[in-house]
């Protein structure tokens, strides 16, 4: 849902905007309510906030005041201005610092539902705008931890579970009440996921999302301490290259039990669209052939060739269905430098040509993505 931030140093204003706002009807939640000023820049500087409801004249701080301080910044949240005052100078400078709306006090139902229905689109908007950075400060060693305290998901004292999603729509996460898997919106279609919960709550929650029709996922866990969320995020979106209609998901691969191994694991994940053979692999670690292939069968759940063709296959589709791109481009660029033998196996693979699958929006009776 939604997170949304108010702020009113009139306690009953507070409870009033609350009670008036019908936020559940729009996938909506009051996440905090304050009274101090400071202590709402505090929360919007620290914190992840949709959207943020201020009075404009509080005791320190004015609405316009946080607003100033908030708007340059990176994840800077929705700001909705509310106001007892009709004074057009504030309006005025409300909206030329980029606030969404000025709204007189007290609220009626029907004006505070009409602007939530105007406010969501744009809360919408300003997720998949804000997870491709989120992602990378969740990468980035150095902004690692601090992204992890303003999500809520730094001090648990245990491993994260972390999930990439792909699914008909991101819309269809915010249907989900309590959720305790913190979102990032990557694309339309694509969905990161984090949480801190037990397991048995996780267990919950992951049912939960593969009940929205269509909702693959690729899980796995990470210690905070480790330092390498990065690598566990590059590997999972691999993963969920792997999953299907049959197979919605998919946990992350364990270490192996032989470090050579792993290492050759990971350059496929990381290589998977170049010309790549097992024999080559294993005799590139020192590693038997067949050993190698009963390893790879034990990690994956697939045979070499297998895992190869349905990650070649998936990152094929996801560009005929995201791109405009020319059939015989992506036919190279998934790894496949004869074009024949790649229109056959994606036919083989989910019933129609590159083509048809592309005119039809990936729909048919077979379809594995």
């Amino acid at each position: 849902m939604y997170q949304i931030l108010l702020a009113d140093d009139e306690k009953m204003a507070l409870l009033s905007s609350e009670r008036t706002l019908p936020f559940a009807d729009y996938h909506m939640r009051a996440a905090a309510c304050v009274s101090d000023s400071y202590e709402a820049l505090r929360l919007l500087e620290n914190g992840c906030f949709d959207a943020a409801f201020l009075d404009i004249r509080m005791p320190g701080l004015s609405g316009l005041e946080i607003i100033r301080s908030c708007i340059e910044k990176p994840l800077c949240p929705a700001f909705v201005v509310l106001s007892g005052y009709s004074d057009f100078a504030y309006m005025k400078q409300a909206i030329q610092l980029g606030a969404f709306d000025y709204c007189l006090k007290p609220l009626q139902s029907t004006e505070a539902a009409a602007l939530l229905a105007r406010l969501e689109p744009q809360l919408y908007q300003n997720r998949l705008q804000n997870g491709p950075l989120l992602l990378a400060r969740l990468s980035d060693p150095e902004t690692q931890e601090e992204t992890l305290a303003r999500c809520g998901l730094a001090g648990t004292g245990g491993p994260l579970t972390v999930a990439a999603a792909a699914l008909p729509s991101c819309r269809d996460l915010l249907s989900l009440p309590d959720s305790s898997f913190f979102p990032l919106f990557l694309e339309e279609q694509k969905a990161l996921l984090l949480s801190a919960a037990n397991p048995s709550a996780v267990s919950e929650e992951l049912d939960r999302l593969l009940a929205i029709p269509g909702c693959r996922l690729a899980v796995g866990n990470f210690d905070p301490a480790s330092g390498r969320l990065g690598r566990l995020i590059e590997q999972l979106q691999t993963d969920l290259l792997l999953t299907s209609e049959e197979t919605p998901l998919i946990q992350t691969v364990a270490a192996a039990p032989n470090d050579a191994f792993q290492r050759l694991l990971e350059e496929v994940r990381q290589e998977y669209t170049k010309d790549l053979s097992l024999q080559v692999l294993a005799k590139k670690y020192s590693l038997s052939y067949s050993y190698c292939s009963e390893l790879f069968k034990t990690a994956t759940g697939f045979t070499f060739s297998k895992y190869l063709t349905q990650l070649r296959m998936n990152a094929a589709a996801s560009l005929l269905l995201t791109t405009s791109r020319p059939v015989a481009d992506i036919s190279y660029e998934v790894g496949y430098h004869n074009y024949p033998h790649f229109a056959g196996m994606f036919k083989s693979f989910f019933g129609l040509t590159p083509t048809e699958f592309r005119q039809k929006g990936g729909r048919s009776g077979d379809e594995k993505v």
